[in-house]
């Protein structure tokens, strides 16, 4: 009679009912599973150990343990064939992400002007194809110049640094006082530039080779590139279709996914407003640096474009690197180091009365020591990437964690309601 209510109650919570035998069975069979995976290590790879868990865990699958399994490994498995095809699925990633920016202008063309989408997405992607190309072709050259000239020009100064530092006073005293010792303090600062001036000097060279090496070939680069306009063209063409199918993978919250409609508003017109206003800011520091001739001009204004993706902290990096290339290599020094600290200022104050509120005037509702938290967090974990992408996933999962806190409300309330 217990065995036979012990079965009904298995039955009941969807388990079928093992006696010691089968259970002996099972475990034996496990053990030798593991001993066949053990000998076939040399063999095997993710996607096979998935496949044989899928059929190893499939007749449980209604029991929660072997579903939690299930999902468990189908979630790392993704992250591990995303993980190998990294360097396929990048030009895919990088034109969906160009077609997300820029598909207000497509539909600018398609619904004010009357313009057919194909033409509008066609208009488009020749634009983007151009100014990538002459960015490519005019400025990339001079830029990789510009950085093998600082990085050749720090190698050359690290025996005056060496001078300097050891006729320094002040390495004196803190020797005296016990605080450092002198010779090994040299030595450190002298190794650290030169390892930075060699990054400068070869970074970009050495990164493009290894782009190059995780494409295949010379030739799986030029491929990359021949049908990067075509993926872009189709990626506009058809943006509402793909993003449809892409918003449906991810779960909803009540039956409904309109977190991540807003989280994708949120998100896009930050990323459309800083990008135009990083593309403003470069154009300006440059410019101005070249009439003043400031030495290494349009590496600062590239670089203060950049940075200032990167809220708040990325105007400071900018002013510190400017102004102290400017006093290491100006001549004269101290009136290249005010013309640089002016020339930013003056576009960090355009910036904030004239950019900011007329392009930028979506923000993504974050409180300032949020933003500056979230740059710490991302930059721990990720590095000078984590910087880049701090706000707008903060902003991501902030929209997220406020949807599921409605629908939790909402939830609670009707379940109130009922009693």
């Amino acid at each position: 009679m217990a065995d036979e209510t012990g079965s009904d109650a298995a039955r009941e919570n969807g388990l079928p009912h093992l006696r010691s035998l089968d259970i002996a069975l099972i475990t034996g069979g496990l053990a030798l599973f593991l001993v066949l995976l053990y000998t076939m290590r040399e063999f095997l790879n993710p996607l096979l150990v998935g496949a044989a868990a899928l059929i190893l865990l499939w007749p449980l699958r209604s029991h929660r343990a072997a579903r939690a399994l299930l999902v468990t490994g189908g979630f790392l498995l993704v992250l591990w064939f995303f993980d190998r095809l990294s360097t396929v699925l990048l030009p895919f990633g990088v034109a969906y992400l160009l077609a997300y920016l820029f598909n207000p202008a497509v539909v600018l063309l398609n619904r004010r002007l009357r313009v057919p989408r194909w033409a509008s997405s066609l208009v488009v992607t020749v634009f983007i194809i151009g100014v990538v190309a002459a960015f490519a072709f005019l400025l990339i050259p001079s830029l990789i110049g510009q950085l093998e000239v600082l990085g050749s020009r720090i190698v050359d100064g690290v025996s005056g640094l060496r001078v300097w530092l050891a006729e320094s006073t002040l390495l004196d005293r803190l020797q005296d006082a016990g605080v450092l010792d002198k010779q090994e303090f040299i030595g450190q600062v002298i190794a650290a530039v030169q390892e930075q001036a060699g990054v400068l000097a070869s970074g970009v060279p050495d990164a493009a080779q290894k782009v190059a090496k995780g494409l295949g070939s010379i030739l799986g680069l030029v491929t990359v590139l021949a049908i990067m306009p075509v993926v872009l063209f189709y990626m506009l063409k058809d943006f509402t279709v793909i993003t449809d199918k892409i918003i449906g993978v991810f779960p909803t919250f009540g039956g409904r996914r309109e977190y991540l409609l807003k989280a994708g508003g949120v998100v896009g017109n930050y990323l459309r407003g800083q990008l135009m206003i990083s593309a403003i800011a470069a154009f300006n520091v440059s410019v101005l640096l070249l009439i003043f001739d400031v030495p290494f001009a349009l590496l600062i204004g590239l670089l203060g474009g950049l940075l200032n993706m990167i809220p708040n902290v990325g105007a400071i990096m900018t002013n510190v690197i400017g102004v102290t290339l400017a006093i290491v290599f100006g001549d004269p020094w101290l009136a290249k180091a005010v013309i640089v600290f002016l020339v930013l200022l003056g576009e960090s104050l355009l910036e904030s009365s004239v950019l900011t509120p007329q392009i930028l005037s979506h923000h993504v509702g974050l409180h300032p020591v949020l933003i500056v938290l979230s740059l710490f967090v991302f930059g721990a974990f990720m590095g000078l990437f984590g910087l880049f992408i701090a706000v707008p996933v903060t902003a991501l999962i902030v929209t997220a964690a406020q949807a599921w806190r409605q629908e939790l409300q909402f939830e609670i309330s009707s379940y109130m309601n009922s009693d």
